[in-house]
């Protein structure tokens, strides 16, 4: 099994409302997760959307067939930004 891996910088935006977006799209084929997030109305879903463009894009580039691309996960990690 050939998998392509591809993760973001930090979303500055609530864990909470990701993972909401992240189990929508988790295990559905990269077309469907991607419709799903062209016609959702979340601020953070247009760029989901155009992040899982780009992985489309990587993966394919690197020989693997389009058709049969899953996002397998979408882990969503809280980050505490601390000042002093």
């Amino acid at each position: 099994m050939t998998q392509h891996k591809y993760s973001t910088a930090n979303f500055k935006m609530s864990h909470r409302k990701l993972n909401m977006l992240g189990r929508q799209i988790s295990g559905k084929p990269i077309d469907s997760a991607i419709l799903q997030m062209m016609f959702s109305e979340k601020r953070a879903s247009t760029r989901i959307k155009s992040m899982l463009v780009v992985a489309k894009d990587h993966a394919a580039a690197k020989g693997l067939d389009e058709k049969k691309l899953v996002v397998c996960k979408c882990p969503v990690l809280m980050f505490h930004q601390f000042t002093s």
